[in-house]
């Protein structure tokens, strides 16, 4: 509701132009590199790629995330697609503002990143006991807020595209929750199973040729796929050795 209410009175005030100019100058104290690595924190494949972390724990987080993903894209690449609006590099001069990354034109609204970002929040806070949610709500949210920022001060979308992408990921998020108690899949064993080899296939390709647009982001995205696929590996070794305790006879056959 914050979200919806602060792009109604960006349209409302006819404010988007001049919020956004006054925030795509935040690179000039910061250098580009910070805003380009905050920034993939919202690209997709890097969303099903920190889920691999999660996965072997947490399935049925992971599968809720999975169907909340769905919805995103739906409701991101349903506006887009729909309404096919200008980015700011099509209105504005290349004086005016900075860019950073590659240079994009369309389909503005919403923005995806931020959508993706709350997504990815939102399904976590749901999970959260009251007590998780007590320490971890907030920074969670923090970061959302970042991450959709960081998508004015590179230059790729309005203000109001945030709002709105930050609204539809957390609604998303809520309708994966549901999805996922009537459609339980993910957290059985088979589910689990290929969500693993699912994710692991995604952060594969983080880690070894997928282009996210930021080139000074690139170290970071490859950094994070590390850590999911040494996470996943570990656990699944953490498993076994439980598994090998637990049927001793099991082992020795």
């Amino acid at each position: 509701m914050a979200a919806l209410a602060g792009m109604v009175a960006i349209v409302l005030l006819r404010a988007d132009e001049t919020l956004f100019l006054s925030l795509n100058r935040l690179s000039a104290y910061t250098g580009d590199g910070l805003w380009a690595n905050i920034t993939v924190l919202g690209d997709a494949l890097i969303a099903l790629t920190l889920f691999l972390a999660l996965v072997r724990r947490w399935p049925d987080l992971v599968w809720a995330g999975l169907l909340a993903g769905v919805l995103t894209f739906l409701f991101v690449h349903g506006f887009k697609h729909g309404l096919s609006l200008p980015r700011p590099a099509s209105l504005l001069s290349g004086e005016q503002f900075h860019i950073i990354g590659r240079v994009l034109l369309t389909r503005s609204f919403p923005s995806g990143h931020a959508a993706t970002a709350a997504m990815v929040v939102g399904v976590i806070v749901l999970h959260l006991s009251d007590r998780g949610r007590t320490w971890l709500a907030a920074p969670l949210l923090a970061l959302v807020g970042l991450v959709g920022l960081s998508r004015v001060v590179v230059g790729a979308h309005w203000p109001a595209d945030v709002l709105a992408g930050a609204a539809g990921g957390w609604l998303a998020a809520v309708g994966g929750m549901l999805w996922a108690r009537r459609w339980p899949w993910g957290a059985s064993p088979a589910g689990r199973r290929w969500l693993t080899l699912i994710l692991t296939a995604c952060a594969l390709a983080a880690l070894l040729h997928y282009q996210n647009g930021y080139p000074q982001a690139a170290a970071w995205q490859r950094l994070l796929a590390s850590l999911s696929l040494g996470s996943m590996a570990y656990q699944l070794w953490t498993e076994r050795r439980e598994n090998g305790r637990a049927n001793p006879e099991s082992g020795r056959s």
